[in-house]
């Protein structure tokens, strides 16, 4: 009788599921059977350096995919911030091989009868169907996160199945993810112990240092859950302006000249913030330097624009935006900033909202953000190329 009553004791303190070393074998178990989906989501990320957070209001609708190897789920997401300036919105949506993606007055679309490339994972990159802003916020994507989380040896995982939030029964997972010894990430969720619903997500993203970020996402769920309609006719009819206007079919950084700069908001290496609003104007010209920091001919392309900018009769900014987040890397390619200059980093954003498949990209914009010139990768022409396109404009 001892030893049953024991058993029975530890079976309650593991939870209805009988949650313990199989804990999130059963919450990933229970993500992938999620259904029709729908959630309203406050996203919001905050940062040392900024008085107010940026917050997204998100819609998530997603319905189950049979047999497609490419996304666990077909999904249409809207999201709208507010700005000082009024509200911006953007969406994005994949179903049956067919990815659409639309911010900042730019319709991008990929499908795989043209070309299944851009869909493939490469390195750490995962496809643009599953890269698109806010999919990770889904139960389907969260399940391949959690599993990828268990197996990746840079992360401790723990599992709390006797939590409470919002005044329900709720199961808890942290990860921290560690590099050298140094916490690069934390992250927590809470699930309803029931449904397996996701209810909210905290990640603190470099703790402790200059560019910690914080990010918390608390989701809002409806009576009743509805699949989507997964069409581009659909698509077209809920967006008809959209459609009409801004589609360019599979959108190219080659087809970026004569178009107005994306709006982006990066992180110097310093702590602070740059942001640029679509339509805004510069100080002056200003030349956009995409950079990967171990890519090659990083300095050869520095110096070339630097040369440039030099030989120009008037003032001409430069802003060099690096892909990572890895200060020592950035700094030594480019190890100290000149009067004009602006060093940022995390701009993978940008590099995508350009429509940048490879790095390095040397973007020559006028005063008035307008896209006069691309150069893609390095060749020995680019100093001259830089030259002869900024003393043209103003």
């Amino acid at each position: 009788m001892k030893g049953k009553s024991r058993l029975l004791m530890v079976l309650a303190a593991l939870g209805p599921l009988g949650l313990s070393a199989q804990g999130i074998a059963d919450v990933v178990a229970g993500l992938e059977k999620t259904g029709c989906y729908e959630a309203d989501a406050s996203f919001s990320v905050s940062l040392p350096q900024s008085e107010s957070d940026v917050v997204y209001n998100v819609k998530l609708s997603s319905a189950p995919t049979v047999g497609d190897r490419l996304s666990p789920c077909g999904y249409v997401t809207e999201w709208t911030l507010d700005t000082p300036s009024g509200p911006v919105k953007g969406f994005s949506a994949y179903f049956d091989g067919h990815h659409y993606r639309y911010r900042n007055e730019r319709l991008q679309e990929y499908h795989t009868e043209w070309d299944s490339i851009p869909f493939m994972p490469r390195g750490n990159s995962a496809g643009v169907q599953a890269s698109a802003q806010f999919t990770d916020l889904y139960p389907a994507f969260i399940a391949q996160e959690l599993m990828a989380m268990d197996k990746d040896s840079l992360y401790t995982v723990s599992v709390n199945p006797n939590a409470m939030f919002d005044g329900r029964k709720a199961i808890e997972i942290k990860s921290v993810m560690k590099v050298s010894d140094v916490t690069a990430m934390e992250k927590r969720f809470f699930f309803d112990a029931s449904s397996m619903l996701p209810l909210r997500i905290d990640t603190e993203s470099n703790p402790g240092q200059i560019t910690e970020q914080s990010m918390l996402v608390t989701y809002r769920y409806p009576a009743e859950m509805h699949c989507p309609e997964l069409s581009e006719t659909a698509l077209t009819e809920s967006y008809p302006e959209v459609f009409e206007k801004y589609r360019e079919n599979n959108f190219r950084i080659e087809n970026l000249a004569g178009t107005q700069l994306p709006t982006f908001s990066l992180p110097t290496t310093t702590g602070e913030r740059y942001t640029y609003h679509r339509g805004d104007s510069f100080a002056s010209p200003t030349v956009i330097a995409l950079l990967d920091p171990t890519a090659g001919f990083n300095v050869e392309l520095v110096s070339a624009v630097r040369d440039a900018v030099d030989r120009l009769p008037s003032q001409t900014d430069v802003i060099w935006v690096f892909n990572s987040t890895n200060i020592d890397a950035i700094e030594g390619v480019v190890s100290a900033i000149r009067p004009g200059e602006h060093l940022l980093m995390n701009g993978k954003s940008l590099a995508r909202d350009c429509g940048a498949a490879s790095l390095p990209v040397v973007i020559m914009a006028d005063s008035k953000g307008k896209v006069k010139n691309v150069v893609l990768g390095f060749n020995n022409e680019l100093g001259n190329v830089v030259l002869q396109t900024m003393a043209l404009v103003d």
